[in-house]
């Protein structure tokens, strides 16, 4: 199995409680999407995979290996920001820094920042970058080292149409596992096929099928024939296939959709 969080409670090291418990998932060669509202916890997944969160119970494995024996992940990559602010270099001496420890040639990273028209960001610190291009510069990143496994933060996020597109099929054609978390369902669409989970109140619903999520639905109480039964302080909300009280692919928002409901 390439990634397991078996009944991971995760935490910061400031905090004096755990900010997600009981998450369970696993990836093994494929695609997946968690789709959740800002503040929902999907973020903090990411950060306890790359080992910023602190995982106080349960476990996270990545290809085999306990998370908390791990001193690098060769091969696996996000675009946290966080990450690529460690140094206050130019883009191009990061490139090159990072591209020398993950042994990947640079000029493969240099190609794919000029195919999104962003040249003129390399003499650049990533401070002085505005926030589209800081985030298509990390996700270059993200998937340029994560050549095994790549996991992107909200990748679509102060991004415009043009690049936006490109990021779409940068993800179609990448060939390792890929995480991303969005809380845009839109983007789903043009992603068919890959596994679709659901993050609400820091609880993590699943797994669907994304080349559904125009079948999905959102019905309010408990329903026999549910995909999944949501239980949140709004209330009992259950996925259903074909019908229900809203589709979920009208909102461009999880909380959205559980207000449409309610209402």
């Amino acid at each position: 199995m390439e990634l397991e969080l078996n009944n991971t409670s995760l935490a910061y090291s400031n905090s004096m409680k755990d900010v997600l418990s009981g998450i369970n998932l696993h990836v093994e060669s494929e695609k997946i999407a968690i789709v959740g509202s800002n503040g929902s916890g999907k973020t903090t997944i990411i950060k306890g995979i790359m080992g910023i969160a602190e995982t106080t119970k349960g476990e996270i494995r990545i290809f085999g290996r306990d998370l908390k024996n791990m001193r690098t992940m060769t091969g696996v990559s996000c675009n946290l920001d966080t990450i690529y602010r460690l140094l206050d270099l130019t883009v191009k001496k990061k490139v090159e820094m990072y591209c020398l420890i993950s042994g990947i040639d640079p000029e493969r990273v240099f190609s794919h920042i000029e195919s999104y028209e962003l040249l003129e960001i390399l003499p650049k610190k990533t401070r002085e970058l505005s926030t589209g291009q800081d985030k298509a510069f990390c996700n270059i990143m993200a998937l340029e080292m994560g050549y095994k496994m790549a996991i992107l933060d909200e990748p679509f996020e102060s991004l415009d149409v043009r690049r936006r597109l490109m990021t779409v099929n940068d993800l179609k054609n990448f060939q390792g596992s890929l995480i991303i978390n969005t809380h845009d369902f839109g983007a789903l669409k043009s992603l068919p096929n890959w596994g679709l989970y659901l993050i609400v109140e820091g609880n993590l619903y699943g797994k669907f099928n994304s080349s559904d999520i125009n079948r999905l639905y959102l019905t309010k109480g408990e329903v026999p024939s549910a995909l999944t039964t949501i239980r949140t302080l709004y209330g009992t909300f259950c996925v259903t296939l074909d019908k229900g009280d809203t589709p979920l692919s009208s909102s461009t928002d999880l909380v959205n959709s559980i207000e449409e409901v309610i209402r």
